[in-house]
């Protein structure tokens, strides 16, 4: 991926397809950056840039200070496969609700995946086979992230940041997205699903 091609902002409107990952309570920097920490170790992943300006120049050092009630915005690029045409381009967004929970989410624009993949809409599986991918990768990052920092909910799809949270989270819900939940979350739903490590499970 060209440097004109990240920064065209024609590729950056519109929604985005994201993997969102909670830390509750809020407020443990900790977690949140051995969580960008492992991120960024990560060979599917490239950047941590201030702005899309920087993309290919040297990433802003770890760890971060995240303010109260803040949300702050970083770039990079996830790889789907070895070769540079397998790059898209990412934001990751830390979010604090003081209060509530900690958030990091990781997401693609849906215009860049409109210019990769023959894209049609609604963004569903049925319609868009070359999703596969996408969720792929985006359980190998949760998987990657939760070895470091363990995570208390995690969840993937079309703007699916703020859907629902582990507190508020019920069978039902599970069955309409797709998501990874820890161990101590599966036991309070009674629930079981497709085993990944660390004993998470995932529901697609």
């Amino acid at each position: 991926m060209d440097y004109d091609f990240y920064n065209n902002p024609d590729n950056w409107i519109g929604g985005f397809y994201e993997l969102s990952i909670e830390y509750h309570p809020f407020g443990n920097n900790k977690r949140v950056n051995e969580a960008l920490t492992a991120l960024c170790k990560s060979d599917y992943f490239n950047g941590f840039w201030e702005d899309k300006k920087d993309y290919q120049k040297k990433s802003i050092s770890l760890p971060i200070n995240i303010e109260e009630d803040s949300v702050t915005q970083f770039y990079g690029t996830l790889s789907l496969s070895n070769s540079k045409e397998g790059e898209l381009p990412c934001v990751i967004t830390v979010i604090r609700v003081d209060g509530e929970s900690d958030w990091l989410d990781i997401a693609i624009p849906q215009a860049a995946l409109e210019k990769r993949f023959p894209y049609k809409y609604p963004l569903t599986i049925e319609l868009n086979p070359w999703l596969k991918k996408i969720n792929a990768r985006y359980t190998q990052l949760a998987e990657i992230i939760y070895c470091s920092s363990p995570f208390d909910l995690a969840m993937i799809g079309e703007e699916i940041t703020g859907y629902t949270n582990q507190e508020e989270i019920t069978y039902e819900v599970v069955q309409n997205i797709i998501c990874i939940l820890p161990s101590h979350l599966q036991d309070r739903l009674g629930l079981k699903g497709k085993g990944l490590s660390n004993q998470l499970i995932i529901f697609d």
